[in-house]
């Protein structure tokens, strides 16, 4: 199993070298009288702060579920094709604190970081794209902190996905707290592209050509129009469609 889903959930279960990330980011004290005691704090403190993230992500996949499931008995249609989620592991979350120049804590990481809980919803067509942001947005425990459009505007690679960067409240035994989680939304044919140009871009050791990097482009631009067509196919079939 990747590291980015594997979620600790007891303080056993942490590696040595976490362990050492997580002394730092709960401030472990050196001088301390009983060193297995304070390490233990510093393990509770960080699975504390995961938590929320493992139930905000929860959250979303039930919200979205049940999204999936409404529209599927409205419409007779699957807006949704696939949910995919993760948790930010240690080493992510110490290492993107680090490449910020932010406190290597875990307050600052809870106060900075939006994307230790991320969620990932595959569509068949772009429309579904957007019908789900407005019906995900339109519920009262969600709220929309930030939004790329990546589709209206791919980035210069052709890499398109929407992201949305939204908060949501949860209401748990001891406290009522709002969390932030990263949503990407994207075509099952955009994902595809995604994942193999990872592959060859950033998985290569001696990295890509300018003459690939275009070509990379050009298949991404390729993928976009055939989604576009494949929606105008639906649409045409199903004079009705949502």
């Amino acid at each position: 199993m990747s590291d980015k889903y594997r979620i600790v959930l007891s303080k056993e279960d942490f590696s040595p070298d976490e362990c050492e990330l997580i002394k730092e980011m709960a401030g472990y004290d050196p001088d301390c009288a009983d060193p297995k005691a304070e390490l233990d704090r510093c393990l509770g403190d960080y699975l504390a702060f995961q938590n929320l993230y493992v139930c905000a992500a929860r959250k979303l996949r039930t919200n979205l579920e049940n999204l999936e499931l409404n529209y599927r008995v409205q419409y007779d249609h699957r807006v949704i094709r696939s949910i995919d989620s993760r948790i930010k592991s240690v080493k992510s979350t110490y290492g993107k604190l680090t490449r910020r120049k932010l406190p290597l804590t875990i307050g600052s990481a809870r106060r900075n970081l939006t994307d230790i809980a991320g969620i990932r919803v595959l569509c068949a067509y772009i429309r579904d794209i957007y019908e789900i942001r407005r019906r995900l947005l339109a519920q009262d425990n969600i709220k929309l902190m930030r939004c790329s459009d990546y589709i209206q505007h791919p980035k210069p690679s052709g890499y398109r996905s929407l992201h949305l960067i939204i908060s949501v409240t949860l209401h748990l035994p001891d406290q009522t707290v709002t969390v932030p989680a990263e949503i990407q939304l994207r075509t099952v044919a955009m994902d595809s592209w995604a994942a193999l140009e990872h592959k060859l871009k950033y998985k290569n050791p001696r990295g890509v050509s300018n003459e690939v990097a275009a070509q990379l482009r050009e298949c991404a631009d390729v993928i976009a129009r055939t989604d576009e067509q494949m929606q105008r196919i639906y649409e045409s079939l199903f004079v009705d469609a949502p």
